[in-house]
């Protein structure tokens, strides 16, 4: 299976490409397949993200494998699909998904705490904690607060 703070790595890279560049790149990483005897493989996953038709946002997720040649490859890699160029992501950009005042609100959510009192506690509307949140879950992908603390304690964001 994919790690999924690589995918989250991948999108946030991608995301933050400008938009005629965003399918210029792509994640590669290797797992291990099973096949119908129950024999292992390592196979080579790539994944590409595919933009909307006149939108900047992402649309699609492409996964491609294929049998696995390069078996030193122990982790995954962003790669420029067309330079060949290999990107390595700063392993702290995980830090800067959230800013500090979501790290906040989401340290408070993950307390048990509702939006009100969290309002209350930090001085804030409870209009602008709603926003926090629905920030909180779009950077995070999720769906909602239990997701989002799960996913930001795996980022060590929490």
């Amino acid at each position: 299976m994919v790690c999924f703070c690589s995918v989250l790595d991948c999108v946030h890279f991608v995301k933050r490409q400008p938009v005629s560049r965003r399918s210029d790149f792509h994640l590669v990483n290797r797992l291990r397949m099973k096949d119908a005897l129950g024999n292992l493989y390592w196979v080579m996953h790539r994944l590409f993200y595919i933009s909307a038709p006149n939108e900047s946002n992402l649309w699609l997720a492409l996964c491609l494998y294929s049998p696995m040649v390069d078996m030193t490859m122990d982790s995954y890699r962003v790669i420029n699909s067309c330079t060949g160029q290999l990107i390595q992501l700063d392993e702290r950009d995980d830090e800067k998904i959230l800013s500090a005042r979501e790290k906040q609100v989401l340290r408070l959510i993950d307390q048990g705490m509702m939006s009100k009192h969290i309002a209350d506690m930090l001085s804030i509307s409870i209009h602008t904690v709603s926003r926090h949140r629905q920030e909180i879950f779009k950077k995070l992908q999720v769906n909602n607060s239990i997701e989002a603390c799960r996913v930001a304690k795996e980022l060590h964001l929490l």
